[in-house]
Formats: C-alpha cells, structure tokens, sequence
C-alpha cells in the first residue's frame, strides 16, 4: 500500500481552522488525517462556499488583468438574476459559469461538468449535478455532487451524488 494513502489525506484550510482543542499544543503528527470519503466531503463542503459567494467583477470587466481569473477576485458565481430557465442559452450560461468558478477555485476536480436537471418534486428549487475527477495524490477517482438553489434564499445546498458521475 502506498505510504501516502496509509497516512490519508490533509484537511482543508477551514477545517485546520476549527480546531475542537485550540489550546493544545499543535502536533504535526498528530493533525487528523482523512479517508477518501471524508475527503469527498470535505470537497462539498468547499464547493458548497464556493456557490454561496458571489463574484464582484464580470470575466469581461477582468479581462485586461491577465492574473485576475484566477485570484480571489474571481471567486464565486455571477448572479443569474435576469436569466430565464426556459432560454436554452441561459441555462448552458449559469451551468458554464458554475463549472468555470470550480474548475478556477478547487484544484483537486478536473474534467468538471454541469447539469441543470429537471426537479419533478418542486418548482421552487433548482437542482444542478456536478461531475468531475477528483484528483489528490495518489487518487483518482470519479465524483458526483448534487447541488440545490433555493431562488428565494439565493444559498446552495452541496451534498455529494447519489450516482457516481462518468467523466
């Protein structure tokens, strides 16, 4: 087995952060490591954050600064007010720009796609699939999450796919 994967994987910046003994003394050692799953988690943890944020500048408004796409003014997602979900060409815009802002802000997920997909139980939500590799040394593996927008919040819900996406 190799010696990366026996140890696990690192935990985000946030969850450092948050420590539950913040007066003990830090023990490199001794940082909780994490599984793979919990890894999976802690990916729609971010991508969650990541949707709640919304960008303050357009990629056009950015476009002279070379740097800007990727840096922290980029962070987020555009508003979609004004967008129709009936428009075809609105609905591939706000998924384009969901996949853009992931592929931008979290490294660990290449290949990423998103759907809008059709909600039968309720029209007051919007329920995207997002697919992608996650990839953090020495894994690879396909993952899917499901993410829910309540219109009249404008906050996103992020849990990880019922289905393993194909990438």
């Amino acid at each position: 087995m190799d010696r990366a994967l026996a140890r696990g994987f690192a935990p985000n910046l946030f969850e450092k952060l948050f420590d539950d003994q913040p007066k003990s003394v830090f023990d490199a050692q001794a940082l909780k490591r994490l599984n793979i799953e919990e890894l999976k988690e802690s990916v729609a943890i971010d991508v969650e954050a990541l949707l709640n944020s919304r960008r303050g500048h357009s990629d056009e408004r950015l476009e002279s600064y070379s740097h800007s796409k990727n840096s922290i003014l980029s962070f987020g997602i555009n508003d979609f007010v004004g967008l129709s979900l009936s428009n075809p060409a609105d609905c591939h815009r706000i998924c384009r720009s969901i996949e853009l802002a992931i592929q931008r802000h979290d490294k660990r997920l290449h290949s990423v796609r998103v759907t809008l997909e059709a909600d039968r139980y309720s029209t007051n939500s919007l329920r995207f699939s997002i697919h992608a590799l996650l990839v953090v040394h020495p894994a690879r593996e396909a993952v899917s999450f499901d993410a829910l927008l309540q219109p009249t919040t404008q906050q996103y819900s992020v849990v990880r796919g019922r289905r393993a996406g194909v990438v």
